[in-house]
């Protein structure tokens, strides 16, 4: 288990993950909270369905005259703007940073993080730990 204190209040990370997994159908969210060795930041790895999001864009755009480099870019940004939805369901306390890290073709499964802290530390603060933590992921 582990906890998050932001300001006086302690969070436990494993019941932040129950919400974000009952509010959205991700492949797979681990709970990487306490690699990060940090005791006011919650990190989830998230994996998405590929197939999921390039029926999205579709429906969204004609994606016929698109090379796969370009849809790749459109993936990455979609499943981005699908993390970062995670914002609106964990305390108002927190501010959130998501970053889509990785597209496996052969599996069409996208890896992302999802990062949250203390809004006091900023959004700078915010980036640099999130730099820190996508150096250690796979």
């Amino acid at each position: 288990m582990s906890f998050v204190m932001v300001g006086d209040t302690v969070y436990d990370s494993k019941e932040i993950l129950k919400d974000i997994k009952n509010e959205f159908e991700f492949q797979e969210i681990k709970d990487l909270t306490s690699s990060s060795k940090r005791d006011d930041t919650l990190v989830y790895q998230i994996y998405l369905d590929a197939n999921v999001l390039k029926d999205e864009i579709e429906s969204d755009m004609d994606v016929e005259g698109i090379d796969d480099s370009e849809l790749v870019e459109e993936l990455l940004t979609s499943c981005d703007e699908q993390i970062m939805l995670i914002e609106d369901f964990i305390p108002e306390d927190f501010i959130g940073y998501a970053y889509t890290y990785n597209y496996d073709k052969d599996m069409d499964i996208l890896k992302a993080v999802f990062i949250a802290a203390d809004k006091k530390l900023g959004e700078s603060k915010l980036k640099e730990i999130a730099e820190r933590i996508l150096k250690s992921l796979d």
